[in-house]
């Protein structure tokens, strides 16, 4: 893998005043869980990104480039909630306005843009309604035919979809000067420092909804010790042949296809993969811990870790210097907390937390500042930075390397 965080120095933004021209076009990652149609308006992805666009709009105006969900999925939804939210982040002096898809590429909002200054902000919509987002196709695309000539500078600060090809990001040395956001440099700082450091121990606990890709995890197991909570953790102990009771049982196998099962055991096989010995469930009504033995014997629905796993867990990464976590261990949004209880017991210098939804329980908890006080590091990236420490290189800071001369 390219070492970018050394590599992209001469495309780093240092000097603001100089390097932004008036209007700048700014990719950012405000994707954020969605709830019944709602945002998550407490989410560590939002107050980022306000902060960026805080700073960067002193010095020019800016035209936001963001996304939201996937085709198909209840979380593809516009950005008008996400405008809401900002306009409340943000100071009153930022005049901040959102540009439906419908109005997106129109002659109105061109006119906008050109006319845009210092302080002054617009928010185009989900950037994935757009046929040519997942297909970048530089001599045909109508985002490039748009910006082009349009606006005078271009910042990436998305590492969050860095580890795919989109048109949004690819697309930016075609449009114009692009630099690598304030944001992405921290966190490619941030991986550097795991990939410089194999060999101090590593730690990386994996929950979420699903199983990290599989080509991924077994260059990373291969240096790093495993750990899973979550779907994950579940995933791991049924294909291991435990019992998790038919509730449990039927839910994984409605929601993976068979290849993610024979992936979980070719994990097994292979790497020493931890999974929890115990679970939090609900039980007619009342949360109850029960053992990996025990819980054939219930018919509750795993919720969270138990109380086992936590300290088994940070015994085990006691010694490691660095300790990743990657995706909640439960259902934070419903009060259940082992995974809070764990984060605060490996907290410290060298822990490192992955991701919007990861990020979102820690805010929603109030240990953000606990844990950048303590040593720790916030990152927006989830997926993408797993990509970076699998050794996969990033397509569209290769694009904007290839294309481009540094400052």
């Amino acid at each position: 893998m390219r070492d970018y965080y050394l590599e992209t120095r001469e495309f780093w933004l240092i000097n603001l005043g100089s390097q932004l021209k008036n209007p700048t076009l700014l990719r950012i990652d405000i994707n954020v869980p969605v709830v019944e149609g709602k945002i998550v308006e407490n989410s560590y992805r939002l107050n980022i990104y306000s902060d960026i666009v805080r700073l960067l709009s002193e010095y020019t105006g800016l035209v936001l480039v963001a996304h939201q969900g996937r085709r198909g999925q209840k979380d593809f939804i516009p950005l008008k909630q996400h405008w809401i939210v900002l306009r409340k982040l943000l100071p009153m002096d930022i005049d901040i306005e959102y540009i439906p898809y419908q109005k997106m590429f129109s002659e109105e909002t061109k006119k906008k843009i050109k006319s845009l200054e210092p302080g002054k902000v617009l928010l185009l919509d989900n950037i994935r309604m757009m046929d040519e987002e997942t297909s970048f196709k530089p001599d045909n695309s109508i985002y490039i035919k748009f910006f082009k000539g349009l606006v005078n500078s271009c910042v990436n600060d998305a590492i969050p979809v860095w580890h795919r090809p989109h048109t949004s990001i690819m697309a930016l040395p075609y449009i114009s000067k692009t630099y690598v956001g304030i944001r992405s440099v921290l966190e490619l700082k941030t991986l550097k420092e795991v990939l410089d450091n194999k060999n101090v121990g590593v730690s990386l606990l994996m929950g979420g909804a699903k199983l990290a890709k599989i080509s991924y995890l077994m260059n990373i197991l291969k240096w790093a010790k495993g750990f899973t909570g979550g779907i994950p953790g579940q995933l791991l102990a049924y294909v291991d042949g435990h019992d998790l009771n038919p509730v449990n049982n039927k839910f994984l196998e409605r929601r993976f296809p068979i290849d993610v099962f024979e992936d979980a055991k070719a994990l097994l096989k292979k790497f020493d993969v931890k999974y929890p010995k115990d679970f939090v469930i609900i039980e007619n009504g009342e949360a109850k811990e029960v053992s990996l033995k025990e819980i054939s014997k219930t018919d509750g629905v795993i919720m969270d870790i138990g109380s086992e796993t936590v300290e088994w867990y940070a015994q085990l990464m006691e010694t490691d210097q660095i300790r990743i976590r990657a995706g909640p261990l439960g259902v934070f949004e419903r009060g259940f907390t082992n995974g809070i209880k764990l984060t605060k017991m490996i907290s410290g210098t060298g822990l490192i937390f992955l991701g919007g939804d990861t990020t979102a329980e820690i805010t929603m908890y109030g240990l953000d500042r606990m844990i950048q006080n303590t040593g720790g590091i916030l990152c927006v990236s989830g997926g993408s930075f797993l990509h970076g420490m699998a050794g996969e290189n990033y397509p569209s800071i290769d694009m904007l390397l290839e294309l481009q001369t540094p400052t």
